[in-house]
């Protein structure tokens, strides 16, 4: 379970408005949202074939597929991006992105720590890769990174979250606690926080 609240367009699906039908109805505005995903897809995909030194055709098929929970296509374009545009931070972010989906922290974290190399002011990157050191169960990490991002926004309700999972991994209840107030009064969901704490207790 990820605490984040800023997530990119490949966080999202593509299912806009759908849970306000039923039955078939939801399952037709999915189809026909996928069915839109795959054409801006193979639109892509000609203007690759017309120019294959187009970095931000394959980023933006990327992006395409990780909406459809494809993460492996995903990673492929990400490649061909990074390989042509190798100073590009979004690249190496939206490929860790894809890591994530798949489980693979290592290389996640791996691809944001060349995202924020390019640009140091990526909070995102940041962002992501506090949350894939909690996964990994590093807390002093998760601290150093939710700590680069407050001083980017301070207004970032996942990293107060974020850093007060770590505290309570530490055994740091009264900062994790403080943490947690500011995170929730910044519209973190608390139940969700909650639960968070409890596992990162267990974990101490």
């Amino acid at each position: 379970m990820h605490p984040q609240d800023h997530n990119h367009d490949h966080h999202r699906h593509a299912q806009g408005g759908h849970e306000h039908g039923h039955g078939h109805e939801d399952e037709g505005q999915v189809s026909g949202a996928v069915q839109e995903l795959q054409d801006q897809i193979d639109e892509l995909s000609t203007r690759i074939a017309a120019n294959p030194k187009d970095a931000q055709a394959y980023s933006q098929r990327g992006v395409l597929h990780g909406q459809l929970v494809e993460p492996e296509k995903a990673i492929a374009d990400f490649d061909e991006a990074v390989r042509l545009e190798p100073r590009n931070a979004e690249h190496y972010y939206n490929r860790g992105i894809a890591y994530v989906h798949l489980k693979d922290l290592t290389a996640a974290t791996g691809d944001f720590s060349l995202a924020i190399h390019c640009d140091p002011s990526h909070v995102d990157a940041y962002n992501n890769r506090a949350a894939a050191y909690f996964e990994m169960g590093d807390a002093s990490k998760v601290v150093r990174d939710a700590e680069e991002v407050l001083k980017l926004n301070d207004k970032q309700a996942s990293a107060y979250a974020l850093r007060a999972l770590a505290y309570a991994q530490l055994k740091q209840d009264q900062l994790a606690a403080a943490d947690a107030t500011k995170a929730k009064a910044l519209g973190f969901d608390a139940h969700q926080l909650d639960v968070l704490l409890l596992v990162a207790k267990r974990r101490r």
